[in-house]
Order: structure tokens, then sequence, then C-alpha cells
């Protein structure tokens, strides 16, 4: 039931928002692993918005299987992204960073995705951005 009505937020959002070209991936839920430790990789290269705007495209504009390891390396090779990032993601030091990153968020409070923090003040969920 919690995946159907998250579904229907979901499309709730897109119609309130105007977003006409998203999509709902058919593969979801995914192991989004391999795709944070990406981003901290990407981060550390001065490349963190190129990448998540390319991860979100082909998760919810394009949708793909984004735990499969050839299928992230063809979908950041179409994006002009160097699929060495998978590779040099698996770095001890992009993993504790990852590691780090996630106690800190669990630390301020966070207990799931998306969350946001805006003046120091926690948000879960895009829905309650409305509050502000």
């Amino acid at each position: 039931n919690k995946l159907a009505y998250e579904q229907l937020e979901t499309q709730r959002f897109v119609r309130s928002h105007g977003i006409v070209d998203f999509k709902f991936n058919p593969f979801f839920p995914v192991n989004t692993l391999q795709l944070m430790r990406m981003a901290v990789a990407a981060q550390n290269e001065g490349m963190l918005p190129i990448y998540m705007d390319a991860v979100f495209h082909h998760m919810w504009i394009a949708p793909r299987k984004m735990d499969d390891p050839e299928v992230v390396k063809a979908a950041l090779t179409e994006s002009h992204i160097d699929p060495a990032l998978l590779e040099r993601a698996q770095a001890p030091e992009v993993k504790a960073a990852l590691i780090a990153n996630t106690e800190d968020a669990v630390s301020r409070g966070t207990f799931g995705i998306p969350t946001f923090f805006v003046d120091g003040e926690i948000f879960f969920r895009q829905t309650r951005l409305r509050a502000l």
C-alpha cells in the first residue's frame, strides 16, 4: 500500500508543479548504494550537479535500471560522464565519506528520503516544503 500511495503523491506533485517529462521508473525501487557512492566521487571531482542531472534523467525521465552496473555505465557514457566514475566510487575514502554523510544525516534527524533542511529545520518529502 505504501508504494501505491507514494506513487499517488508523486503524481500529485508532478501535476501541481507542471512537470511534463516525469516517468515513474518501472525498476523502482532500486538499490542506490552505488549511485550514492558515485555522487560522493562526483562531488570530490567538482561535477556533482552534472552527475545529479544525469542520474535523475535516467531514473525519472528516461527510466533505466540504475542498480545494474552495465546500465549505469551506459547511462553515464550517454550523459558524457566518464563511466570509470563507477570504479572511482569504490575507493575507500569515498566509501568512508558516504558513511560519514549518512551518520551526519541520521544525527540531524533524517529517517527517509527526500529530507530537506531549510534554515536548520527538517522537512520530510517535497510535499512538506509548502509549510515554508
